[in-house]
């Protein structure tokens, strides 16, 4: 650990001798992504996984590692869709590109149901339950119901 002058202590790098404050390391997150860093890291974890899923399944047909595999996704709670979809929509699993091309419309329908739980109409239902649908006693379909139990049919 070094203290520099202000007298906050830092572990890590050393001091830079022209006084500036050391590198953060940004390499791997990309600014052009949209969504939260946990978005972008379980789509990375989703890409390994995939990678490793084509390898274990198309190139080596080894049926125990391609069933571990599966087994970790659904440990990790990975959408089985979402993993065949890119296992079967992608040709090159190496390529960033077509996989992220691939991806795109299930992150985007995602979203997608996600804004539609959020609403305020979709909070109140999930506090106030299930509506019980049954017909009024005084409903038409409520006397035509007794009308033929008594026709002898």
């Amino acid at each position: 650990m070094w203290t520099p002058p202000g007298g906050r202590r830092h572990s890590g790098h050393p001091p830079d001798p022209s006084g500036r404050t050391p590198p953060i390391a940004t390499g791997c997150f990309p600014h052009d992504f949209e969504g939260s860093f946990s978005a972008f890291k379980e789509r990375q974890l989703v890409f390994a996984l995939t990678r490793q899923l084509a390898d274990a399944q198309f190139r080596r047909g080894d049926r125990f590692q391609s069933e571990r595999l599966w087994q970790e996704a659904a440990a990790e709670a990975m959408d089985a869709e979402r993993i065949t979809g890119l296992l079967y929509g992608v040709h090159d699993h190496d390529d960033l590109a077509a996989m992220e091309a691939v991806d795109r419309p299930y992150r985007e329908r995602q979203q997608e149901a996600l804004r539609r739980t959020s609403t305020p109409l979709a909070r109140l239902a999930r506090l106030t339950g299930p509506r019980q649908t049954r017909p009024s006693r005084n409903h038409r379909s409520a006397r035509a119901s007794k009308a033929l139990t008594g026709s002898g049919r």
